[in-house]
């Protein structure tokens, strides 16, 4: 990976978590609790570019097909000769009630590729083998309550394990680009946290 796909990497991670606290205040749901911490992924990276689109010196396509077909990447963000395609993942633990959600672990670390689901662990294997040309990424949405009672899964943690998981199942290694943090949100369980950003190097 170039010192300017990395830096693409990092510079989307923190234009995102910059704009985290801004949307929160004005994503409401009729049944969850405010805040932008339940939503669904898609509804969280759209929100994100909307918000960035007039301050983000890059670019980006939503859900790209990749080249080898079927299967739609979600974010191929680009600037003036850099492209780097990101698949994302949420990384939230918590319900909007504060229970735990016992398939969000899965969702980040399974190395089980079933056709029904991915994780971002089988998410890097399917970029690296793909036919995008050049490098690759991974990018969560991490949230977290203020006194988190698992502090073993902070971001910096998740950021370390899922890097530490690559190499383990993998026959390529990846590089925690970014862990841009965010707080002071509005929501009771989702209150802060950071956009993480990782390099793959097939």
């Amino acid at each position: 990976m170039s010192e300017e796909e990395l830096a693409l990497l990092r510079q989307v991670a923190e234009d995102f978590a910059a704009a985290v606290p801004v949307v929160d205040k004005s994503l409401v749901h009729d049944r969850w609790q405010p805040g932008i911490g339940p939503f669904e992924e898609e509804t969280q990276l759209d929100a994100l570019i909307e918000e960035t689109q007039e301050s983000r010196s890059w670019s980006v396509e939503s859900e790209k097909t990749y080249p080898n077909g079927g299967q739609r990447c979600d974010l191929v963000v680009s600037e003036d000769e850099v492209t780097v395609p990101v698949e994302a993942k949420l990384a939230r633990f918590h319900y909007d009630n504060g229970n735990i959600d016992p398939q969000s672990y899965a969702r980040l670390f399974t190395p089980f590729p079933e056709e029904s689901s991915s994780s971002l662990l089988t998410d890097a294997k399917k970029l690296t083998k793909s036919s995008f040309e050049g490098t690759s990424g991974l990018l969560a949405l991490y949230y977290e309550q203020e006194n988190e009672t698992y502090q073993q899964m902070s971001a910096e943690n998740v950021a370390e394990k899922l890097a530490q998981d690559v190499g383990f199942w993998y026959d390529f290694d990846t590089e925690v680009a970014e862990i841009a943090e965010f707080d002071g949100l509005c929501h009771p369980h989702h209150q802060r946290g950071a956009v993480i950003t990782w390099a793959l190097f097939p």
